[in-house]
C-alpha cells in the first residue's frame, strides 16, 4: 500500500520536473505570446491653421501592416502566395517577389502570426494593400492586420518649430506647448494580444473606446505677410552676415500677430528657425528705449519737445563714465524733439538724469505703472520676463538710471518692446499680442479670443500726439531718412545697441527698428531686430534693420483694402514713382480692357487696377510675372483678377 503511494508521488514529482525544466521554457514563451491587455489608443492631435486658411501643422495618419501567416486556409495560401509576393515587392523593395514568397512561407512554417509587411504607409497605400492577393480577404481569412499611428507634420516652410512649437515628452514650446490640452484630444482603448517582443495585435473588442480628436487652432498668422517678413529678414541677415534676427508684425487695433519670423545662423552659414527670438530673447534694446524715456519726460511734465538740452560736444560724463553720441562733436544745443529724431544719446540721457537723479524711483515707477516690467502674456510657450531694475535692488548704482535712459542696464524681448510701440500707434491703448483667434471642434467654435486690453491709456492723449510726431520725424528728418517714401509714410525709431560693452573690446552690435505704418493712420506695427551683423559691413539700425521694416511695410500696404489706402482716384491718375507712370495704362483702361501689368510691383499693379475700380488677389512677392484673366480681357469680365509675383 505504502509502496504504491510512494510510486505515485515519484510519478507526480517526475512529471513536475519534466514540465518545469523540459516543457517550461516553451510553455512560458507561449504564455507570454498569449498575454492580452487593454492598450491606450492615442487621439488624433488637432490641426493648426493660419488666418488665411492654410494648414500650419497637422497630424497625418500613417499605417503599419502585418500578416497573420497562420490564419489563412492552406488552399488559399498555396494558390495566391506568389501573387502576394509580387505585389509586396512593388510596395516594399526589402525583398524581390520570390524573396517575399519564400519569406512568407518560412514565417507560416514557424507559425508566426505577426509578420511585418510595411510601415509608415499613407492612406492610399494602405487601401491599395487591402486589394492584394490573400490580404483582400480581410483579417480572418486573409490574415491582414492594419494598425494606425499618427505622425505630426508642420506644413509651413517659414513658420516652424519655435513658433508653431512642439509638445514632446518632457519638453514643450510654442503654440503646440501652450495649447496642448486643447490639441491633444482624449485617448481611447482597445484589447491587444502580445505576439512577440513588443508587438501587439489588435483584437475584436466590444468594449473598445474610440479616441476623441483634439481641437483645432486657428491662428492670426497671415502666411503671405509671414513669407514677406521671412524672406526680407533672410536677405538682410545674409547681406550683413549676422548671427540671428527676428521680425514681428502686429495689427495695431487688435494686437493680432500676423507675422513672426525668427532666423539663426547654423554652422554652415545657412539660416533656420533655431529659437523664437521675438518671444524668448531679452536683450538691452538700445535707442528704441528712448521712446519710453521720452514718454516719461513728457508725461511727468519735467520736459517738453521744445526743451533745450546741451549735447556737450557729443560726450556727457557721469561719475567718471561717458555717454557718447554717434556723431563726433555732438549736436550742440538742441531741443528734445531734435534730440529724439537724431537719436542723441547725450541729449536724452542728460534730460532724464538731471530730472530724475535725485528721485530715480519716479522714473522707474513710471515704467512699472505701465506694466513694462511684466510679460505680455502672449500664448506662446517660452516668453522671458523683462528685467527692469529698481533703486532698491542690490546691484543698483549711480549709473543705472542714465544707462536705462538710452536702453542699457535693462532688458526686454522684441515682442515686449513692440507692444509698447503698438500702444503709441493705438492712441495709447496697450493691447495684448494675440496669436490664436479661435479654437474649433469640427466646425464648432469652442472658444473665441477677443482683444485683451493690458492698459487703457499708457499716457495722456497730448503725450501720445507728441510721440507720434516724434516717430514720424525720425523718418522724415532724423536717423531713418533712408526709409522715407512719399507714397507710404512710416513712423518709428532706430536702435543701435553695443553688446557686451563692459568688456571694452567688443565689436558686436544689435540693430533694430520699431514703428508702425501708415504713419497718419496706423494699421500695423512692426519690429525688426538683427543681432551681431558684421560691423565691417554695417551695424546701424537704419541700414541693417530698417530696410526689412520698409519691405514688410510696402508689401503689407499693397495688400490693404483700397479704402484704407490714402491715395484717391485723382491722385492715382497722376502718380509717378521710380519711373512708374499710371498714364501709361490709361489707353487700355479707357478702352475697357485689362492692360499688361508684367514687371510692376504689387503696389503699382494695384494702383493701376484701383483707378478702374478693380482689385486683385496677389500671390508671391516681387514683380508681376503672370496675370489672370489674360491681357486684353474686357474689364466687365474681370471680376476675379489674380496677379502672380516673383
Amino acid at each position: 500500500m505504502s509502496g504504491g503511494i510512494y510510486l505515485m508521488l515519484l510519478v507526480i514529482l517526475g512529471r513536475l520536473f519534466y514540465v518545469s525544466l523540459v516543457m517550461g521554457p516553451e510553455l512560458r514563451a507561449e504564455s507570454q505570446n498569449r498575454v492580452i491587455e487593454r492598450k491606450i489608443i492615442d487621439a488624433k492631435r488637432g490641426d493648426i491653421y493660419s488666418a488665411d486658411g492654410k494648414t500650419l501643422a497637422t497630424t497625418k495618419p500613417v499605417y503599419k501592416v502585418h500578416f497573420d501567416a497562420v490564419t489563412v486556409p492552406q488552399n488559399i495560401f498555396l494558390a495566391e502566395i506568389a501573387g502576394l509576393g509580387q505585389k509586396l515587392a512593388t510596395l516594399n523593395p526589402k525583398y524581390t517577389a520570390s524573396g517575399w514568397t519564400q519569406y512568407l512561407r518560412e514565417e507560416r512554417a514557424k507559425k508566426h502570426r505577426y509578420v511585418p509587411l510595411a510601415a509608415k504607409l499613407n492612406f492610399s497605400e494602405m487601401q491599395r494593400i487591402k486589394q492584394y492577393p490573400i490580404l483582400n480577404r480581410g483579417a480572418y481569412k486573409g490574415g491582414l492586420i492594419i494598425e494606425e499611428d499618427h505622425q505630426r507634420v508642420q506644413m509651413a516652410t517659414n513658420i516652424k518649430m519655435r513658433t508653431i512649437g512642439y509638445d514632446l515628452e518632457g519638453a514643450s514650446a510654442g503654440l503646440e506647448g501652450y495649447y496642448s490640452e486643447y490639441l491633444k484630444g482624449k485617448p481611447g482603448s482597445r484589447l491587444k494580444q502580445k505576439i512577440a517582443g513588443n508587438d501587439w495585435k489588435p483584437l475584436e473588442d466590444s468594449e473598445s473606446i474610440e479616441p476623441m480628436d483634439g481641437f483645432d487652432l486657428h491662428t492670426t498668422i497671415d502666411t503671405r505677410i509671414q513669407d514677406v517678413a521671412q524672406q526680407s529678414l533672410l536677405r538682410q541677415l545674409k547681406k550683413y552676415k549676422a548671427d540671428h534676427g527676428c521680425a514681428v508684425v502686429m495689427e495695431v487695433a487688435t494686437g493680432k500677430l500676423v507675422a513672426m519670423a525668427n532666423l539663426g545662423r547654423n554652422e554652415d552659414s545657412t539660416y533656420t528657425e533655431l529659437r523664437n527670438y521675438a518671444v524668448w530673447e531679452a536683450t538691452e534694446p538700445g535707442s528704441t528705449m528712448k521712446l519710453i524715456s521720452t514718454m516719461a519726460l513728457l508725461e511727468t511734465g519735467v520736459a517738453d519737445t521744445g526743451t533745450i538740452v546741451d549735447t556737450e560736444n557729443g560726450v556727457y560724463t557721469i561719475k567718471g563714465e561717458s555717454v557718447r553720441d554717434s556723431r563726433k562733436g555732438g549736436y550742440g544745443k538742441i531741443n528734445l524733439r531734435r534730440a529724439f529724431e537724431v537719436s542723441s544719446n547725450t541729449g536724452i540721457v542728460k534730460l532724464v538724469y538731471e530730472n530724475f537723479k535725485d528721485k530715480p524711483e519716479e522714473y522707474v515707477d513710471f515704467l512699472y505703472r505701465r506694466g513694462i516690467h511684466e510679460k505680455t502674456g502672449v500664448s506662446i510657450k517660452g516668453e522671458t520676463t523683462p528685467n527692469i531694475p529698481k533703486p532698491s535692488d542690490n546691484n543698483w548704482s549711480g549709473l543705472t538710471l542714465p544707462w536705462m535712459a538710452y536702453g542699457y542696464s535693462l532688458s526686454m524681448t522684441p515682442l515686449q518692446l513692440l507692444t509698447i510701440y503698438n500702444a503709441v500707434a493705438n492712441e495709447g491703448k496697450m493691447v495684448q499680442p494675440q496669436v490664436v483667434s479661435r479654437i474649433m471642434d469640427h466646425g464648432r467654435v469652442v472658444e473665441q479670443f477677443e482683444t485683451k486690453v493690458l492698459n487703457q491709456a499708457i499716457c495722456s492723449q497730448a503725450t501720445i500726439a507728441k510721440l507720434q510726431t516724434l516717430l514720424k520725424g525720425v523718418v522724415t528728418r532724423g536717423t531713418a531718412t533712408n526709409l522715407l517714401d512719399d507714397n507710404l509714410q512710416l513712423a518709428g525709431k532706430t536702435g543701435t545697441c553695443q553688446m557686451n560693452y563692459w568688456t571694452g573690446k567688443t565689436t558686436d552690435y544689435q540693430s533694430s527698428f520699431a514703428g508702425y505704418f501708415p504713419a497718419d493712420k496706423p494699421a500695423y506695427s512692426c519690429i525688426v531686430v538683427i543681432n551681431k551683423p558684421d560691423h565691417h559691413i554695417g551695424y546701424y539700425g537704419n541700414i541693417v534693420a530698417g530696410p526689412v521694416f520698409k519691405t514688410i511695410a510696402d508689401e503689407v500696404y499693397s495688400q490693404m483694402p483700397q479704402d484704407a489706402l490714402t491715395l484717391n482716384t485723382r491722385q492715382l491718375a497722376t502718380a509717378e514713382t521710380g519711373g512708374f507712370n499710371l498714364s501709361t495704362y490709361d489707353k487700355a483702361l479707357q478702352g475697357n480692357y485689362l492692360p499688361n501689368l508684367a514687371g510692376l510691383d504689387a503696389r503699382e499693379a494695384l494702383r493701376v487696377l484701383a483707378s478702374a475700380g478693380l482689385s486683385a488677389e496677389i500671390q508671391g512677392i516681387g514683380n508681376v510675372t503672370r496675370q489672370q484673366p489674360a491681357i486684353g480681357t474686357p474689364l466687365n469680365q474681370c471680376q476675379e483678377i489674380k496677379l502672380y509675383l516673383r
